[in-house]
């Protein structure tokens, strides 16, 4: 079995995509966490100078602390500027991975399609932030680590007893964070599933909400939202005490290591071991040098709920594999201009003939959708598909397109007597374009769904020959019409014939419609199908209707998940 990459790899590859703003912002930032240690000297050389009575010395001292605090606030500024940029880098290359392999069909970098539209919404948000936020951890850290080297020397020439304290808390830090590990695994993967409901139902009722108000459902949904809503801020308030409780120990134990200094170092001040000016200095960088275990602390906790993050975002990529999460992808994110990038067209493949053998398709609670399927379509043929409901025909087109995700396929499938090695990618346009049993639809223009960047000249040959463009050429708006959400300001039958549309208007070799006459009186579904006849449109369709019988070539019928010839009634 391969191992998989452990959180702070892939951290570390995501880190490295873009690196220069991410190295830029880190040394920026440990140079402001350096600046200290030139206030602490400059007060302490001014404390020395009012004991030698010397007022010049002082004089250039505060200019010096003067300056020193102008260039802290110079090198945190642009630090911020450049790790903003490398957090967009870092964030936006996890976003486009996911979101890669949610569109692509097929092949090596096609992932599972996501359980529902609030998982992905939360796993797009929330996870690269997530992991963002434990890269940034690491500037803490560095910056501090540099502080703390720098100081310990400084100090240990001072007092090595006083020094020596401050590893006391770090320690208990890191102790106490290691015994907390699982329990910030836990409750941020709770946080994490408690968001995805909450999101996933609300998606859900906005897209409902006119069969809710029709049931008079509205007071149940509510209720029920509300119960996940409360579900949500329960664990999200669980998490983030957890999480500030952590941050909170790290800075009290801090705290103690700069009391029991300040302890050591009051006798050594007493009997004149240590000047005030190097009690001046302890002072100055122990009240840095706590900022080391509180960013320690994060940083562990941190790791904890980016491990979370990359367990939830490898569900979106190919084989589930976190490592695809941070594969090298063009982000246009710096450029004034960006230019998409450019993509090969397929090579087109005309069709002869397309065989179907022996295919199955078995569900992994045992299921058999498909026991046995044997299929040939002939280039410019109409072949129809029937059977009762739950026969397994819905199934049957997606396991013959390589869409069956979540059931175990098997069978050949041939194009012109060649098998097809991966359906998934092969078939699709313009050798193969699916219209799904409930099309969807955009909320933008007519013409914007059917195009989806294809030649325009092809809009009006694809709107005649799926039979709506005398619909739309009585909307007001005609092409530009706006069709809602989900195509909601059309009728059942404008939505079928505007995504069918869609399909033809890539040209595809072989046309595959899911019960595409649904909602289609008897007129429209005839002048739908002469019209794919005329234009010689290889068409797989799944239909109960005698009018697509008449015209078939071929009429197959699906029976307790068997697909053969249909018998004459």
């Amino acid at each position: 079995m391969k191992q998989q990459p452990g959180v702070w790899r892939l951290s570390w590859r995501m880190s490295q995509h873009k690196p220069k703003p991410l190295w830029i912002g880190t040394a920026l930032f440990v140079v402001f966490f350096c600046f200290p240690v030139l206030t602490g000297l400059a007060i302490a050389s001014a404390f020395d100078s009012l004991e030698a009575g010397d007022t010049q010395r002082v004089v250039l001292a505060s200019l010096v602390l003067v300056a020193t605090e102008a260039g802290r606030m110079t090198a945190i500024y642009f630090g911020v500027v450049w790790f903003i940029r490398a957090w967009v880098m870092m964030q936006g290359l996890l976003q486009a991975n996911m979101l890669h392999a949610q569109v692509v069909s097929g092949g090596p970098d096609a992932g599972r399609p996501t359980a529902s539209a609030g998982e992905a919404i939360s796993q797009f948000r929330d996870d690269p932030e997530d992991v963002a936020d434990f890269v940034d951890s690491w500037l803490d850290v560095s910056g501090g680590l540099a502080f703390t080297i720098i100081s310990i020397v400084l100090l240990g020439a001072v007092d090595w007893t006083a020094t020596f304290i401050i590893f006391g808390p770090m320690l208990v830090i890191a102790f106490l964070t290691k015994m907390l590990d699982e329990r910030v695994k836990r409750y941020r993967q709770m946080d994490r599933e408690a968001t995805i409901a909450f999101t996933g139902q609300l998606g859900d009722v906005l897209s409902a909400a006119t069969t809710i108000r029709l049931n008079d459902a509205t007071k149940p949904v509510i209720s029920h939202l509300h119960g996940l809503a409360e579900r949500r801020r329960y664990t999200g308030v669980r998490d983030r005490v957890l999480e500030e409780s952590i941050n909170t120990t790290s800075a009290g134990f801090a705290d103690i290591a700069l009391a029991m200094v300040l302890l050591v170092s009051a006798n050594a001040l007493r009997t004149g071991a240590m000047t005030a000016s190097e009690l001046a200095l302890f002072v100055v960088l122990l009240g840095y040098i706590g900022f080391l275990p509180r960013m320690i602390g994060r940083m562990i906790a941190r790791r904890k709920q980016s491990g979370v993050a990359f367990a939830n975002m490898r569900k979106l990529v190919a084989d589930e594999d976190p490592a695809k999460t941070t594969e090298p992808r063009y982000l246009p994110l710096e450029e004034r201009h960006p230019v998409p990038e450019r993509l090969e067209p397929i090579e087109r493949h005309p069709l002869e003939r397309f065989d179907l053998r022996d295919l199955r398709a078995v569900f992994p609670d045992g299921t058999v959708a498909v026991a046995h399927a044997d299929l040939s379509i002939e280039r410019g043929s109409f072949t129809v598909i029937t059977g009762p409901v739950g026969a397994g025909k819905t199934t049957l087109l997606r396991a013959m397109l390589g869409l069956a995700h979540r059931a175990e396929v098997t069978g050949s499938a041939q194009w012109n007597g060649v098998e097809i090695e991966d359906r998934a990618a092969f078939l699709t346009p313009p050798h193969s374009a699916l219209l799904p049993q409930v099309p969807n639809l955009i909320s933008d223009s007519l013409s914007d769904n059917v195009l989806l960047g294809s030649d325009p000249g092809l809009l009006d040959w694809a709107l005649d020959l799926s039979a709506v463009a005398d619909d739309i050429s009585d909307m007001p708006d005609g092409v530009d019409t706006l069709v809602g959400p989900r195509g909601l300001r059309l009728s059942g039958g404008q939505r079928q014939r505007v995504a069918a549309a869609r399909a033809l208007v890539r040209q595809p070799e072989l046309l595959v419609l899911d019960d595409l006459s649904s909602a289609l009186d008897v007129e429209t579904e005839r002048r739908l199908w002469k019209n794919m006849a005329d234009a010689g449109i290889t068409v797989l369709a799944v239909s109960h209707r005698k009018v697509a019988f008449d015209v078939a070539d071929q009429v197959l019928e699906m029976r307790n998940g068997v697909l053969g010839v249909r018998q004459p009634v």
